[in-house]
């Protein structure tokens, strides 16, 4: 199979091409900048190319795909930029409908629990989303304009939706790097919010492994959630954390506000993505 990929040197890009470069698929990653190139393998196929060119021809530019996993999206990790909703998606919509205007018969996208916005409790792909933050309102209005183009186009359409990961090479600002990043500076304690607000953390790695399973194994798929559907709060996170980063921390409790534009206690309903792969050892 011919994958294509983007945003494949970004916090989640990395883990899905160590997977893919371990697979028999014939592996194409776009690379938005030559800086980039760098942190490819020798063996990594590549094209440098931004989704903001103008072009008739991206269908063939990446070689002619079986599918595409689009990965790439900018202005993160700050939610709440406007700059979501009024540059990154216009770009993100014509980049796409171009693709499939001159092709493409497969496309897998991610999503984000943001599109839910204030819902809280386990979270279903059919329920009805209502954002409150630039970007879920941005993805949730890429994802309804990708599926008015599927009325008129054909091509299948997988829309994963990404709960919270966590791993190595997330942004700085994440609760995970920051521990991380106090144990290494050999902190006694560590400043964190009520840790009251549950949440569904889903390692990376397991991310990394649903999105390739979703490309070279289903088409089609619709929306599906991706996360561990174990709810946790945030503190018991951090707790498991430190213990397993070995670090003497305390948490201290109550240090920092809590994020306000986040439901306290929401988690996904896994139930579709275990019908999908009931008795299938992911990758």
């Amino acid at each position: 199979m011919k994958v294509a990929l983007t945003g494949g040197t970004g916090f989640i890009g990395q883990q899905v091409r160590k997977l893919l470069a371990k697979s028999e698929h014939d592996v194409l990653l776009v690379a938005r900048k030559q800086a980039k190139i760098a942190e490819l393998g020798a063996n990594e196929k590549f094209v440098i190319a931004d989704i903001s060119e103008n072009r008739n021809d991206w269908f063939d530019y990446l070689g002619r795909p079986d599918v595409l996993l689009h990965l790439a999206w900018g202005g993160l990790p700050n939610y709440l930029d406007s700059y979501h909703v009024e540059v990154e998606l216009p770009l993100q919509t014509k980049f796409l409908s171009r693709v499939i205007s001159s092709g493409l018969t497969n496309l897998v996208v991610t999503g984000t629990c943001y599109e839910y916005g204030l819902t809280s409790g386990a979270l279903v792909e059919s329920q009805e989303t209502n954002p409150n933050t630039p970007y879920g309102i941005a993805k949730d209005l890429l994802r309804k304009e990708l599926f008015e183009i599927q009325l008129g186009q054909n091509f299948e359409l997988t829309w994963a939706r990404i709960f919270y990961p966590y791993g190595d090479g997330q942004s700085e600002m994440s609760i995970y790097s920051q521990l991380r990043a106090a144990m290494l500076n050999g902190d006694q304690q560590f400043e964190m919010g009520s840790g009251k607000q549950v949440l569904d953390f889903i390692s990376v790695e397991k991310v990394a492994s649903t999105l390739v399973s979703l490309t070279t194994r289903c088409a089609g798929v619709g929306l599906v959630n991706i996360g561990s559907g174990e709810p946790q709060s945030v503190l018991d996170f951090v707790q498991f954390q430190i213990h397993a980063l070995g670090a003497q921390l305390e948490p201290l409790v109550g240090a920092l506000p809590d994020r306000n534009f986040e439901s306290q206690a929401f988690w996904a309903d896994i139930t579709k993505f275990q019908l999908l792969f009931a008795g299938v050892q992911l990758q």
